[in-house]
């Protein structure tokens, strides 16, 4: 079995080196020279690589100028497991797993992992929990018995009245983003249930954001960052970015999307946005879905999002 540890971000240069962004705990060794990796464009080897800024400029053999290494961009790269490491905990098998807790309470998502010499910590939105404390982890899902007081579960679902204040919030965060963003932002829009009148919802505001190319991170994150946004990664939607304001910690008042321009996952959630705000019989029926599983997932809002699939891709 092979296990993912990387992505090639984009190229760096002009002489067909690229920006690999890892996700193993080994990079000295994945990126040692003579290496080869796996991915869907064939094996790569190694030649050279040099830490860049939490990220690396990697060489690979046959891979001699800039047009070659374009044509490498979003490459996912995997490898098989180092020996005598087959029960180790992955760290990219962790970030964006789902957290609950031995009652079945929802915690959120693995930010990330960070080293401590007593034990590594799961980074959670509401806070940090030592690995001890994991139970069980399968692909996807993590199960903690932490302590009480030690971390609190998400907050319940909350669905509300549709407030007319919405839109201008909206239409604020917009003016904020469009500034920062420039040219990266060819479109900010009001998505998700608050962008339709007279529709219950979380209140928490959807904004998407659509930019030229979603793998160029280096173009957009940092700007996210300097706003003020959290990112929090789901390895299930690698092509649209999560952020949350004032932070990935619930409550939020922004829920921010990013994703590729002209796209299908882009289009969807406009189809589906326009289609709620011509169709009332939908928007109602919508609405009490939305209420009925609001009661029925308690605070597991991964539950409640899997339980509004249907309804929403019949109508987009």
């Amino acid at each position: 079995m092979l296990l993912e540890v990387g992505r090639i971000i984009k190229p760096h240069g002009i002489r067909g080196e690229v920006i690999v962004d890892l996700v193993t705990n080994r990079p000295e060794e994945r990126l040692a020279s003579g290496s080869v990796l796996s991915s869907d464009v064939g094996d790569l080897e190694v030649m050279q690589a040099t830490p860049h800024q939490n990220r690396w400029i990697v060489a690979f053999a046959g891979i001699a100028d800039r047009n070659r290494a374009e044509e490498l961009r979003g490459t996912v790269l995997r490898a098989e497991p180092i020996d005598g490491e087959d029960d180790t905990l992955w760290v990219h098998e962790l970030i964006g797993a789902v957290v609950y807790d031995v009652n079945g309470l929802f915690y959120g998502r693995v930010m990330e992992v960070e080293a401590n010499p007593a034990s590594d910590l799961l980074v959670l939105p509401q806070g940090l929990v030592p690995l001890t404390f994991l139970v069980t982890q399968e692909p996807g899902r993590v199960v903690i018995d932490p302590p009480e007081g030690l971390i609190e579960p998400r907050p319940a679902i909350e669905v509300v009245d549709y407030d007319p204040e919405w839109p201008q919030q909206f239409e604020a965060e917009a003016s904020r983003l469009r500034e920062a963003l420039g040219d990266v932002a060819i479109r900010v829009d009001h998505v998700g249930s608050t962008s339709v009148p007279g529709l219950a919802a979380k209140p928490t505001v959807d904004i998407q954001v659509s930019v030229p190319d979603v793998y160029d991170r280096e173009a957009y994150f940092p700007l996210m960052f300097g706003l003020g946004y959290e990112h929090t990664p789901d390895p299930a939607f690698p092509d649209y970015p999560f952020f949350g304001w004032p932070s990935a910690k619930a409550p939020r008042t922004f829920n921010l999307h990013v994703c590729q321009a002209g796209t299908e996952t882009e289009q969807r959630h406009l189809r589906f946005r326009d289609r709620l705000r011509t169709d009332s019989n939908a928007r109602d029926e919508y609405a009490a879905l939305k209420r009925r599983l609001a009661l029925e997932c308690g605070n597991d809002i991964e539950a409640y999002i899997d339980a509004k699939d249907a309804f929403i891709k019949a109508r987009s």
